[in-house]
This record gives C-alpha cells, sequence and structure tokens, in this order.
C-alpha cells in the first residue's frame, strides 16, 4: 500500500513552557532518552547532533525486555519555531522511514506544538505509532512540569540563602533560623560532632553571633543549588567576614553543605555540614585557606 496523506498523525499539545525549551527536547540527547519513547518503554541511550544532515537515534526497551531502535536525520532546524527529521524504524524485518513535521508556537505564556508525521502506508501501524506518541508527549510534558518546578525551586532556595545572609548580617537569631526544620542535624565548626534540633542549633548560631565583630557579613560566592522535587542540596564555600568602617579586618573560608526539604510549601533545612579543612600532621583546623 502507497503512502497516504490521509494516514498522516497530526497531533496538537500545549506545554505551559516557552518555545524555546520545548524545542530544545527534540535535540538534547539526554531529553531524549527519558521521554522519546513510549509509555511503558524505557530509553537506554541516545543520541543527537542537532545540525541540517545531523544524525539522531534512540534505543529503548519494552516493560517485557524487548529492544527498539529509531533513528534518523534532521532535515531542517528553524530553532525556536520549525523542526524537520526523518524517522526509520524496523518493524517485523521491514524497514520503514516517515516524515516528522513539529512547528512550536507560542501561547498563553506557554507554547502550542503542532505535531505531524507523513509517510505512512498502514492503518494499523499508524494507529500503534500514534498511540505512542501520545505516551511520548506525556512524558515530555512530565518532563517540562519537572524542569519548571527545579527551576522554581532553585530561585526559592536562592531567596532563601539571600534572607540568610541579611538576617546574618544584622545578628537576628530569629530571622536566621526561620528555615531550619524541627528535625535538623547539623555538623557545625565546632564541637559536639553533632547538634541535634532547633534548640541546640541556636545556641550554636548565638555563640558565632557573639563571637563575630559588630559588622559581620556571611555569603556563598559560589552557591550550588539542585532541587529534585521536594528535596533540594546546596554546596559552596563560606566565605565569613568582619568588617571594622567598611575594611575587611579578618576574613574565613569553610565548606558548607545544605540539605533542604519542602514542607508544606516551605523549606526547610534537615542537615548542614560546615567545616574547615584540618592539617593531617597537626590535625589542626586551616582557618587561613582562601579559594
Amino acid at each position: 500500500m502507497a503512502a497516504s496523506p490521509a494516514l498522516d498523525i497530526t497531533i496538537s499539545r500545549f506545554f505551559a513552557a516557552s518555545p524555546e525549551r520545548v524545542f530544545a527536547q527534540w535535540l538534547d540527547a539526554d531529553a531524549l532518552i527519558d521521554w522519546f519513547a513510549p509509555d511503558t518503554y524505557t530509553g537506554l541511550s541516545a543520541e543527537a547532533d542537532p545540525r541540517i544532515g545531523g544524525r539522531w537515534r534512540v534505543d529503548y526497551r519494552s516493560d517485557t525486555g524487548h529492544r527498539f531502535s529509531e533513528h534518523g536525520e534532521f532535515l531542517d532546524i528553524v530553532p525556536p519555531r520549525r523542526l524537520v527529521l526523518s524517522l526509520s524504524q524496523t518493524l517485523d524485518g521491514t524497514a520503514r522511514e516517515t516524515t516528522v513535521v513539529v512547528t512550536f508556537e507560542p501561547r498563553d505564556g506557554g507554547t502550542l506544538m503542532h505535531f505531524r508525521q507523513t509517510g505512512l502506508d498502514d492503518a494499523a501501524w499508524r494507529d500503534g505509532l500514534a498511540e505512542g506518541w501520545i505516551g511520548c508527549l506525556d512524558k515530555l510534558g512530565a518532563r517540562l512540569a519537572a524542569e519548571a518546578a527545579q527551576r522554581r525551586g532553585e530561585v526559592e532556595i536562592r531567596s532563601l540563602f539571600d534572607a540568610w545572609f541579611d538576617a546574618s548580617a544584622r545578628k537576628d537569631l530569629d530571622a536566621a533560623m526561620a528555615p531550619v526544620a524541627e528535625t535538623v542535624v547539623a555538623y557545625e565548626h565546632s564541637p559536639p560532632l553533632a547538634v541535634h534540633g532547633p534548640a541546640a542549633l541556636r545556641e550554636e548560631c548565638r555563640r558565632g553571633f557573639t563571637l563575630a565583630g559588630p559588622e559581620f557579613r556571611w555569603d556563598i560566592p559560589d552557591l550550588q543549588v539542585i532541587v529534585r522535587g521536594d528535596i533540594a542540596v546546596t554546596w559552596g564555600l563560606n566565605r565569613m567576614t568582619d568588617l571594622a568602617d567598611g575594611t575587611v579586618r579578618n576574613r574565613m573560608w569553610s565548606r558548607g553543605t545544605r540539605v533542604f526539604q519542602r514542607v508544606e510549601g516551605r523549606w526547610r533545612m534537615i542537615h548542614q555540614h560546615v567545616s574547615f579543612p584540618a592539617d593531617p600532621e597537626t590535625g589542626a583546623a586551616r582557618v587561613d585557606l582562601a579559594p
């Protein structure tokens, strides 16, 4: 049977993400592993050379262990508006090639994506592919939603740290303790080995504020943040500075890792680990090191 336009697959789907972000999901190998396989299938590997004439490939496996692969060539790339690619797959020992055209339209703060697959010559094949594409696009939507949640989470965590830095400059103990969870376990610069609970950590914080000068500042210039669902992990070098009339009087650096959990919509620190490197010969803390 010859290919017929009547068998074309057409799907329109709205995503709450910019055309740039949706478009990029079609060109990134890591993204393709995650979503470019039907529901109940798992991506195994992917390759993408995002240029006209560049090749792409995705290998995936069914829940029953059967392996499949799809591959093709990028025929046209107009970021972030239009993408055309060939798609080849082997079914029942027969190699078949189709063409996929995807357009991306800004709509209501997101993207209306129009998908069309042409070159189909069998109704049963077409129906199976259409069902598979619906599953793929469901995965794509979930991936985009998760990425958006991660970006929002990172903004929230960085805002939390900004408020934390400000509270430290004011030596506002209540504000400094505001994001601390009831279950917090902290490994601090000074003994004991572990501090359990907000009351004990508050005392550590109070002691630190007392020892610090009147113009104390704390920040983390290289703050790194990873958010996955309701868990966030941060790390970076703590820069602790005592000023006198705006001039640096003393400065120390230490290492810091913190873990947060979102509880009832708010981020709470459940773990903190801060430390100075130790001299392996003397065991003394090295508070003179700087990046």
